[in-house]
C-alpha cells in the first residue's frame, strides 16, 4: 500500500516538472516586448475591429453588385378559394359555369437584364472601390494604434529610467552625507554644511516618490490601451538611439505615394466619379428579358391542371422625371469637386506632419549628442569634487550643486532618448 502511495506521489511530481520545463513562464510575469505590444493591441483595439467589419461588409457589396449580372428567378403558389364558382346566365339554356370555387396556381418567374447603358458595370466599379478604400481605413487605423502603442511604450522605459536615476541619485547624495556627517563629528565642517545637506537628501525623496508614481501611471495607460492587467506589465526593451539618415524630399515623397489616408480619399473621390458616371446612365435605355411559366387549376375553363408560359422584352426609357435625375449629377459633381479640395488640404497637411516630424528627430539627436557630453562631463566634474571636498579644497554647496547638475543631465539625457524614440515612431506613422 505504501509503495503504492509513493508510486502515485514519484507520478505526480515527475508530471509537475514536465510542465514546468514545458512551460517557463509560469510562476512569473512574462516580459512584454514592443513588437508583442503591438501585436496585441492590434488583435484586442475596438477601431480595428469595426473597420474589419466594414471590410467584411464590402466583401458582400462585391457578391450584391454582381448578382446584377445574374438571373432573378422568383417561385410563387396561391391557392384562392371563391364564395360561389363565377357563372354565367343564357337565356333557354340557364345557368353555364364559368370556372371552380377552388383555385390552385404555381408560377416561376425570370427576370434577366440584358443591357442597362452600363448601370451594372459602375455598381461593380463602385463596390470594388468601396473594398480597397475600407482595406485603406483598416492601415490607417492600424498605423494609428501602433504609434500610440509606441509612445506609451517608450513612457514606461523613461518611467523605469527616471526611476533609476533619481534612485542612484538619492544614493549618492546619502553616501556625500554619510562623508559629510563624519566631518561634522571631528569638526571638519559647520552644522550648516551637515544641514543643507541634509535638505538635499530629503529633497531627493519626493522627487523619487513622484518617478515611481509616473512609472504606475505610465504602466496603467499602458496596459488601459493593451486591455491589459497593469500588474503583468513586465517590460522587455530600452530606449535606443540609432540615427535616422533620410532626406526631406525622401520622407515628403514617400508620405504622399503611401499615406493610407490619403490613398483613401483617392479611393473615395474615384467612388464618386463612378457614383456621376451611374448619375448620368439613369436615364439612359434599358432592355430586360421577363419569363413566366405557370400550372395552374383550373385551365382553359376546365376542371383540370394545364400549363402556360410567355416571354417578354421590356425596353424602358425614362422619358421625363421632372429633371430629378439632372439634379443627382450636379449633386455628384460637387461631390467630386469637394474632394478635390480636400484632396489638397491632406496633402499640405501631410507635408507639414513630415516636416515637423522630421525636425523633431533631428533635434533630439543633437540633445542626445549633446546630453552624451554633458554627462561624460558632469559625471568627471563629480569624481573631482568628492576627491576635492575630502582634501577640503571645495565647499560642500559646491559638491552639492555637482550632483545635482548631474541628476538633470542623465534626466535630460533620457529625455532626449525618449523624444527620439517617438520622433522616429512620428516619422514612420507620417509616412504609412
Amino acid at each position: 500500500m505504501g509503495n503504492c502511495r509513493a508510486g502515485k506521489w514519484a507520478i505526480f511530481l515527475l508530471s509537475l516538472i514536465l510542465c514546468l520545463i514545458s512551460f517557463p513562464g509560469w510562476g512569473r510575469a512574462d516580459s512584454l516586448t514592443l513588437e508583442e505590444a503591438i501585436r496585441v493591441a492590434l488583435a484586442n483595439n475596438r477601431d480595428i475591429l469595426l473597420v474589419k467589419e466594414k471590410i467584411e461588409e464590402a466583401r458582400e457589396r462585391i457578391k450584391e453588385a454582381k448578382a446584377g449580372y445574374l438571373p432573378a428567378i422568383n417561385l410563387s403558389g396561391s391557392y384562392t378559394r371563391l364564395s360561389e364558382a363565377p357563372s354565367m346566365s343564357v337565356p333557354d339554356y340557364g345557368s353555364i359555369e364559368m370556372g371552380k370555387a377552388d383555385n390552385y396556381m404555381s408560377k416561376v418567374s425570370l427576370t434577366q437584364v440584358l443591357y442597362s447603358s452600363g448601370s451594372l458595370k459602375y455598381a461593380n466599379k463602385a463596390a470594388g472601390l468601396y473594398y480597397q478604400k475600407s482595406e485603406e481605413d483598416l492601415r490607417n487605423v492600424q498605423n494609428r494604434i501602433t504609434f500610440q502603442v509606441k509612445k506609451v511604450f517608450y513612457a514606461v522605459l523613461l518611467a523605469q529610467e527616471n526611476v533609476e536615476v533619481t534612485e542612484a541619485a538619492l544614493d549618492q547624495s546619502e553616501r556625500h552625507l554619510a562623508v559629510v556627517e563624519g566631518f561634522f563629528e571631528v569638526g571638519v565642517v559647520s552644522k550648516f554644511d551637515l544641514l543643507r545637506t541634509r535638505v538635499e537628501v530629503a529633497n531627493l525623496k519626493p522627487d523619487l516618490i513622484q518617478a515611481r508614481n509616473d512609472l504606475l501611471l505610465s504602466q496603467e495607460s499602458l496596459a488601459n490601451l493593451l486591455s491589459l492587467p497593469s500588474a503583468s506589465l513586465n517590460l522587455e526593451g530600452e530606449l535606443s538611439f540609432e540615427p535616422v539618415r533620410i532626406t526631406l524630399e525622401e520622407t515628403i515623397d514617400k508620405a504622399l505615394k503611401e499615406r493610407s489616408d490619403l490613398k483613401s480619399l483617392k479611393l473615395q473621390k474615384e467612388m464618386l466619379e463612378v457614383a456621376l458616371q451611374l448619375a448620368e446612365v439613369q436615364n439612359k435605355p434599358t432592355l430586360v428579358l421577363l419569363g413566366n411559366y405557370q400550372y395552374q387549376n383550373p385551365s382553359r375553363g376546365e376542371n383540370e391542371w394545364g400549363e402556360e408560359w410567355n416571354l417578354n422584352l421590356v425596353l424602358s426609357i425614362p422619358f421625363f422625371d421632372g429633371w430629378a435625375n439632372r439634379a443627382r449629377v450636379a449633386q455628384r459633381k460637387s461631390q467630386v469637386k469637394q474632394i478635390d479640395l480636400s484632396l489638397r488640404q491632406l496633402e499640405a497637411g501631410i507635408d507639414l506632419e513630415v516636416k515637423r516630424a522630421l525636425w523633431d528627430l533631428e533635434a533630439s539627436e543633437e540633445r542626445i549628442y549633446a546630453q552624451e557630453k554633458n554627462i561624460e562631463q558632469a559625471e568627471e566634474a563629480l569624481s573631482i569634487a568628492e576627491v576635492r571636498y575630502k582634501s577640503g579644497a571645495i565647499t560642500n554647496l559646491e559638491v552639492l550643486d555637482v550632483q545635482l547638475a548631474l541628476t538633470r543631465v542623465r534626466l535630460g539625457y533620457l529625455k532626449a532618448l525618449y523624444d527620439h524614440n517617438v520622433a522616429v515612431a512620428e516619422l514612420e506613422r507620417a509616412m504609412k
